[in-house]
C-alpha cells in the first residue's frame, strides 16, 4: 500500500471589511477533507471555525463543490490594535496562508471621521489636543463656558495623526484655563476650532481645585498624615497641577524660595562684564539676599562669558581670600530673593561637592524663558554648557582652575570634572529658579563653549571632534568621539512584514559592511514566504537568523539574541526603523567611547516629520512616556534639548546600543514582567542603578514607523497585558517615577512632558545623578 501524498495546502486570508476577515483553506491532494482553521493575532489564538463555506471562485475552478471558505467577524477592539493575523490548520502547527497585516485597512474601508479634531483633559486646568482640519493662517482652539468665551489659544505645536488615510502632521495645542475655574465644582466646557466646529471630547467635563490636595491633607491630619498623604500624592501624580510656560512671572510670584535654615559661609561673586548698569543690577539683587556675607568683583569681558584668568586669580587671592566659595554669573544677572543663599548653603552642606548649579530664567524681561534643568547631565553639559550660567564652586577649586588657565564660565565649570574619576555625585543640582540671566550673544557663547568643551576633552584624553551648532536660547556644539574598536552585533527582531525588514536592512547594510558588524535577525515565527526568502538572503550574505516562535515577547527575543551574538556591543533595531545618511552608526558608537556610558539611543521621527521619540520621561501618569512627540523634526525643543545630546533616564528599544557585558550584568530585559512594554525603560533604569549613563543623540536621521509591525495596545488581551506591565513598573521603579533625575522637578508630569510648569515644584532639595535599585515586584501582582 503506497503512502498518502503529503499535504499541499492552498489557502488565503483577507480583510474584507472593518471587522471581518475571510478566506479559504484546502489540501490539493485531499479535496474531500474540510479543515478547522484557527485565527491567531500576533501568535495569540483568537477564534476557530470550519472552512466549509462556499467560495464561488473555487467552484468555478472545478475544485469539488468549492466549499472551503471561512470567515471571522471580530470586535472593533480586536482589530484596532493592528498586528499580524494568520490562520493555522487546527491541531497542526502549519500556517497555510500568507499572514495579514491588520495595520493596513481594507481597500473599501473609508477613513473614520475625525471631525474637527480632538481634546482631552490632562489634569486640573490643563487641556490639550489637536485640530484635524485647521483653517486660517493661525489655527486656534476656543473654550467656552455657558456660552461665554473663556479662553483661546493658537495651535502652535504638532500632533502625529495615523489613520486609514495615512500618517500626517496636524496642528496641536496645549491650554491652561483661567484660575477662576479652580473652585472644586465640575465644569462643562465646549471646545471648538477657530471656525466654531466642536472637537471630539467636547463638551469636556473637568474639575479643578484652588489648593493642592497634599496641602489640605497635611492641614487636616497634621505633619504625619500617613496613608492619606500617600493617597493625595498619588492623586496629584495622576492628575497633575500645572502652570503655563507662557506665564513665567506668574509662576515665579507664586513660588518663592525659602531661606536656608543656617546662614552659609562668606561668598565671593565674580561678575563677568563691567557695564555699569548691568553690574549694578546684579549687585542690587545680592543686597536682597538677607544674611549673605559676600564680596564681588566685575571682570572685564567682551561677551559676559569670557575673562582673563589672571583677573580672576588676583580677585581670589586678594579680596576673596577669606571666602568659602565662588559664585560666577554674567553681568546683568538678577538673583531671586534667597537664591544665592540657597546655592551657598547647598555647597556648604555637601563637603564632597565640586560644583552646585541652579535653574535659570533666560531673557531680558518678565517673559524670560524658565529653564528647569535635570540633575547632572554630563553629555548635555559638554554640548550646551547648560549649568554654567549660575554655578558655585569651592574657592580652592576656583584657584586651581585659574592657575590652569580657565578663561570662561564654561571652562571654569567643566574643569571641575576634568578628572577621569570625578563622580557624578560631585556635581549638585539645586532645583529652583536662581536668577534671571540676560539673553546671550549666541555666536559668542558658542565660540566659548566650543573652546571649553574641546579643552575639557583634551584634558581627559578623549579623542573627539567638536563642531559648532546653532541653538535657539543656549549655545550648542556636537561632540563626535572616535568610535571604540569593539566588535558590534546588530539585532533585529521580526515577524513577517518583509517590506519593513527589507527597508530597514537596505538602510543599515552599507554602515554594517564598513564596520564588519555581525547581523542577527530574530524571527518570531514568520509564515510569510516573502519574509522567508528575505531571511534566506540574509543568511546567504553572512548574517544569522535565530528562530524563536511563539507569542510576541520582545524582551525574550532580545535576550535570546544577546546570548548568541559575538559582539561586545549590541545594537537593537526595530524592523520598522530606517536609518538615513552615512554617519549614523559612528555617531551611536562614539557615545560609548566614554567608559561610563552603558547605553545610547537616538531621536526618532515619524513618517509625518513629527518627533516620535526624544527620550523617555519617567513620571507622567505614574508611567513612562516619550518626550517631544508634539514637535516637528528640526524644532529645538524645550531648552534646545533636540539640538544637543543629553542623558534621559531611558531611551526606546527601537534603536538602542548597549554594552553586552552591562546588559548581562543586570539580567538583560525582563521577559517575565515586561514582555512587550517598558522592557527598555526597566533595562535603562537598571543600568543607571549600577552607575552607568544612558545617552540620547539627535545627531543622526532615524525614521520610525512606530509599531507598524506590531500595532498599538488596544485589543482586550493587549490592554490586560499592558496594565500588568504598568503595575510592575510602578511597583519596581515607583521612586524614580516620582523623582526622575533626567527631568526637572520644576516641570509638570503631564502626558506631554516639557509643555508646562509644575504647580508646585515636586522638590527644591539638592540632588545628584543617582538612581536607587528597583524594588522587588510582588509575586501576586
Amino acid at each position: 500500500m503506497s503512502a498518502p501524498a503529503p499535504a499541499e495546502y492552498c489557502a488565503r486570508l483577507d480583510r474584507v471589511g472593518p471587522r471581518a476577515l475571510a478566506g479559504y483553506c484546502y489540501d490539493r491532494n485531499r479535496l474531500s477533507t474540510r479543515f478547522v482553521v484557527e485565527l491567531r493575532i500576533d501568535g495569540i489564538p483568537i477564534a476557530w471555525t470550519r472552512a466549509d463555506g462556499f467560495v464561488e471562485s473555487l467552484a468555478q475552478a472545478a475544485l469539488e463543490d468549492g466549499c472551503y471558505g471561512f470567515a471571522f467577524h471580530l470586535s472593533a477592539e480586536m482589530l484596532s490594535g493592528g498586528g499580524q493575523a494568520q490562520i493555522m490548520v487546527a491541531n497542526i502547527e502549519v500556517s497555510p496562508a500568507r499572514p495579514l497585516s491588520l495595520a493596513v485597512a481594507p481597500a473599501d474601508e473609508t477613513g473614520r471621521d475625525e471631525g474637527a479634531g480632538h481634546v482631552r483633559w490632562i489634569g486640573q486646568r490643563h487641556i490639550a489636543g489637536w485640530l484635524a482640519r485647521p483653517s486660517g493662517m493661525t489655527p486656534e482652539v476656543r473654550v467656552s463656558l455657558d456660552g461665554r468665551l473663556l479662553a483661546r489659544a493658537p495651535a502652535d505645536r504638532w500632533h502625529h495623526l495615523d489613520d486609514v488615510g495615512g500618517a500626517r502632521a496636524v496642528p496641536g495645542f496645549t491650554l491652561h484655563l483661567p484660575l477662576e475655574l479652580a473652585d472644586g465644582h465640575e465644569k462643562r466646557l465646549v471646545v471648538t476650532d477657530g471656525d466654531g466646529q466642536p472637537l471630539r471630547g467636547s463638551p469636556l467635563r473637568l474639575v479643578a481645585f484652588p489648593d493642592a490636595l497634599t496641602d489640605l491633607v497635611s492641614a487636616r491630619y497634621g505633619p504625619e498624615p500617613g496613608l492619606a498623604q500617600w493617597r493625595a500624592t498619588m492623586f496629584e501624580a495622576l492628575l497633575p497641577r500645572s502652570w503655563p510656560l507662557t506665564d513665567p512671572q506668574g509662576w515665579l510670584d507664586r513660588h518663592a524660595l525659602a531661606a536656608p535654615a543656617q546662614p552659609p559661609p562668606p561668598l565671593a561673586l565674580a561678575i563677568i562684564g563691567t557695564e555699569p548698569e548691568a553690574v549694578e543690577r546684579t549687585l542690587q539683587s545680592l543686597d536682597r539676599q538677607d544674611g549673605l556675607n559676600w564680596i564681588a568683583a566685575a571682570l572685564p569681558s567682551a561677551d559676559r562669558l569670557g575673562f582673563a584668568s589672571e583677573d580672576l586669580s588676583v580677585f581670589l587671592d586678594r579680596e576673596a581670600r577669606q571666602c568659602h566659595a565662588l559664585l560666577c554669573v554674567p553681568a546683568g544677572t538678577e538673583f531671586r530673593p534667597n537664591a544665592a543663599l540657597r546655592l551657598a548653603a547647598a555647597l556648604a552642606a555637601t563637603p564632597t561637592a565640586r560644583l552646585v548649579y541652579g535653574d535659570i530664567a533666560l531673557g531680558d524681561d518678565a517673559r524670560a524663558a524658565l529653564l528647569g534643568f535635570p540633575s547632572f547631565d554630563y553629555e548635555r553639559w559638554l554640548e550646551q554648557g547648560y549649568g554654567a550660567l549660575a554655578f558655585l564652586i569651592p574657592i580652592a577649586a576656583a584657584r586651581d582652575a585659574t592657575r590652569l588657565g580657565a578663561a570662561s564660565l564654561f571652562r571654569l565649570a567643566n574643569m571641575q570634572f576634568d578628572s577621569r574619576d570625578a563622580p557624578s555625585e560631585a556635581v549638585v543640582h539645586l532645583p529652583g529658579i536662581a536668577a534671571r540671566i540676560p539673553s546671550l550673544d549666541l555666536d559668542a557663547a558658542t565660540r566659548q563653549l566650543h573652546a571649553a568643551t574641546r579643552q575639557h576633552l583634551v584634558a581627559r584624553g578623549i579623542a573627539a571632534t567638536v563642531q559648532a551648532k546653532r541653538g535657539s536660547v543656549l549655545p550648542a556644539v556636537h561632540v563626535a568621539r572616535t568610535p571604540p574598536s569593539a566588535e558590534l552585533s546588530v539585532v533585529i527582531p521580526t515577524r513577517d512584514r518583509a517590506d519593513l525588514l527589507r527597508n530597514c536592512l537596505d538602510s543599515i547594510r552599507p554602515a554594517l559592511r564598513r564596520r564588519g558588524a555581525e547581523l542577527v535577525i530574530v524571527d518570531n515565527g514568520s509564515s510569510d514566504p516573502a519574509t522567508h526568502a528575505l531571511l534566506e538572503r540574509v543568511t546567504g550574505e553572512g548574517g544569522r537568523v535565530l528562530v524563536e516562535p511563539g507569542p510576541f515577547n520582545y524582551a525574550r527575543l532580545c535576550n535570546r539574541a544577546v546570548a548568541a551574538v559575538r559582539g561586545d556591543l549590541v545594537l537593537f533595531l526595530n524592523n520598522d526603523v530606517v536609518m538615513g545618511g552615512e554617519g549614523w552608526l559612528d555617531e551611536l558608537l562614539g557615545r560609548l567611547a566614554e567608559p561610563t556610558t552603558q547605553a545610547a539611543g537616538a531621536v526618532l521621527r515619524w513618517p509625518s516629520g513629527i518627533v516620535q521619540h526624544g527620550g523617555i520621561v519617567c513620571g507622567p501618569n505614574l508611567s513612562a512616556t516619550h518626550a517631544f512627540d508634539d514637535r516637528f523634526h528640526g524644532d529645538p525643543g524645550y531648552g534646545d534639548l533636540l539640538r544637543v545630546a543629553s542623558e534621559p533616564s531611558a531611551v526606546t528599544g527601537a534603536c538602542l546600543l548597549v554594552r553586552r557585558a552591562a546588559y548581562l550584568a543586570v539580567g538583560g530585559m525582563d521577559e517575565a514582567w515586561f514582555p512587550v512594554n517598558f522592557n527598555d525603560v526597566d533595562l535603562c533604569l537598571k543600568l543607571l542603578a549600577r552607575g552607568g549613563r544612558v545617552v540620547l543623540t539627535p545627531h543622526l536621521d532615524a525614521l520610525h514607523l512606530g509599531s507598524a509591525s506590531r500595532g498599538a495596545d488596544r485589543r482586550p488581551d493587549q490592554r490586560h497585558r499592558y496594565q500588568r506591565e504598568l503595575a510592575a513598573l510602578r511597583a519596581r521603579w515607583g521612586e524614580v517615577l516620582q523623582t526622575d533625575p533626567g527631568y526637572s522637578p520644576l516641570l509638570a508630569l503631564s502626558d506631554d512632558p516639557y509643555t508646562a510648569l509644575a504647580d508646585a515644584p515636586r522638590t527644591l532639595s539638592a540632588r545628584t545623578r543617582r538612581v536607587g535599585a528597583g524594588r522587588p515586584i510582588p509575586a501576586g501582582l
